[in-house]
């Protein structure tokens, strides 16, 4: 393995490890020749639970996208931060890599100009899978007492010991506007080493890359056993909520009627929902800007055979409900029905990606929020934002006050950021959950809130009540 840093960066974690549970105290040999069996087995010698992915579903990805999954499950099962994005940039090093079966060298920047601040590179030969990779990696890359297959890690020179571990495991540091981007590539040679040669490289910086090949969101829902829960959307009288899973499943609770769910394989994974303004129906839209209409919600028109240049991230309606706008995670726009168009990030210099949207009820605008908090109005008025705050965990949603004189944003450790007249009523900043907040949604009659956590649990806040959940897979 490899490293390098930058000043806005750290420099690699040693062999003491970088995150709970440190790294194991001795190799730990495999349990049988089924390599995702033997990961669950030496997870469970460190209280770490299995790995929630399909072993044939994953078989059936490109070799990039397969890395990519096991990676981020390694550290997401950690409580550590996904890796965003999967470049055709960093793709071509990590080829480089298992060409020459040796670790990948770094790029100075991403392909747009986004200077990189850290980068790691780990590589593996005379394998069969990713997943008997990502074993070696993991828990069979220290010193046995007396063998070893990291080439790094001897018991005269113990600092290369759990060294690829590490870098998967790698914190990042933040930039100097909060929480850095993630982003990686892998790849494979059979001709690189005897058996086959393995190489993934994992970068930060403080902007997003230009050759985004599939974000996290779009791969997680494929491969995982189950599925997480997405986002949330609520009845206007504040009686009930929608939730809504990656693979389309949507449930009701309190007055909020199911109008149906999406069933069989998707092209894309679902990233969110809203709702009709009298509740009789709902949209789905998925990463490829795909809608689903149920109920009384019309359909106005999808960006499904598009190609787009970054992932749809979310949606919102107009205050009618006679139109919708889609946001990608580069801020660009797409409006349909009576939605207007009144301008969008699309095409401009970012330091995080969009992540959310929502509608300005007073004057027929939008704003967009990024993962540092950054706000950008479009016909709509600024209230503020955290975009030059240094935030523990990134954003991952906004709703809009009932009279447009305010909003509020959620980050994925549940912290909440009120701006205007919305009230600050609370939030789970401060608490060890169990899974990640991915969203939330305000409740017009109390100016309340609920906050939707990836395993389907729901935090109440001011007036907003608790009216049941959905169990995710992860649940």
């Amino acid at each position: 393995m490899s490293a390098m840093a930058s000043g806005l960066s750290s420099s690699p974690a040693s062999a003491a490890g970088i995150v709970p549970p440190s790294n194991p105290p001795a190799n730990i040999a495999p349990s049988s020749g089924d390599w995702l069996a033997s990961i669950n087995n030496a997870r469970a010698q460190e209280g770490v639970g299995p790995m929630g992915v399909s072993e044939s579903t994953l078989s059936t990805l490109p070799i990039d996208e397969q890395v990519f999954t096991v990676v981020n499950s390694e550290r997401i099962d950690r409580g550590l931060p996904p890796i965003e994005y999967l470049t055709s940039q960093l793709d071509s090093y990590a080829q480089g890599g298992a060409n020459s079966a040796t670790d990948p060298s770094f790029p100075g920047s991403l392909a747009g100009g986004a200077p990189v601040t850290f980068g790691g590179s780990v590589w593996a030969g005379g394998l069969s899978s990713v997943l008997e990779a990502d074993y070696y990696w993991m828990y069979d890359d220290g010193w046995s007492g007396s063998t070893t297959t990291n080439a790094a890690c001897s018991l005269a020179d113990p600092s290369g010991c759990w060294g690829h571990r590490d870098i998967i495991l790698h914190p990042f540091a933040n930039c100097p506007s909060g929480a850095p981007v993630l982003s990686m590539g892998a790849a494979f040679s059979p001709g690189g080493y005897s058996g086959g040669s393995m190489a993934a490289i994992l970068v930060s910086s403080c902007g997003p890359p230009a050759d985004v090949i599939v974000s996290w969101g779009q791969v997680a829902a494929t491969v995982e056993s189950g599925s997480r829960t997405v986002g949330m959307a609520p009845l206007g009288n504040g009686t009930g909520y929608w939730e809504v899973e990656a693979n389309g499943t949507v449930a009701a609770f309190g007055a909020a009627q199911n109008f149906g769910s999406l069933s069989g394989p998707l092209n894309r994974p679902i990233v969110g929902i809203a709702a009709t303004p009298d509740g009789g129906g709902y949209w789905l839209v998925a990463s490829d800007g795909g809608i689903f209409s149920f109920g009384n919600a019309a359909f106005y028109g999808s960006a499904g055979s598009l190609r787009l240049n970054q992932p749809i991230v979310g949606m919102t309606a107009t205050p009618d409900g006679g139109g919708y706008w889609l946001v990608a995670s580069d801020g660009g726009i797409f409006s349909y029905g009576d939605a207007r168009f009144f301008g969008s990030m699309g095409g401009r210099w970012l330091n995080q990606p969009i992540v959310g949207i929502a509608a300005d009820p007073a004057t027929g605008g939008y704003w967009e929020v990024a993962a540092d908090g950054g706000i950008f109005s479009f016909n709509a008025p600024f209230f503020g934002s955290t975009g030059s705050l240094r935030l523990n965990r990134p954003i991952v949603g906004m709703e809009s006050s009932p009279n447009g004189q305010g909003y509020r944003f959620v980050a994925s450790d549940g912290g909440i950021f009120a701006f205007g007249q919305a009230p600050f009523d609370g939030s789970t900043g401060s608490l060890a959950l169990v899974a990640p907040v991915v969203g939330m949604a305000a409740d017009n009659v109390t100016n309340g809130y609920w906050m939707a956590g990836a395993d389907g649990g729901i935090f109440t806040f001011g007036g907003a009540s608790y009216l049941g959940r959905l169990v995710s897979s992860l649940g």
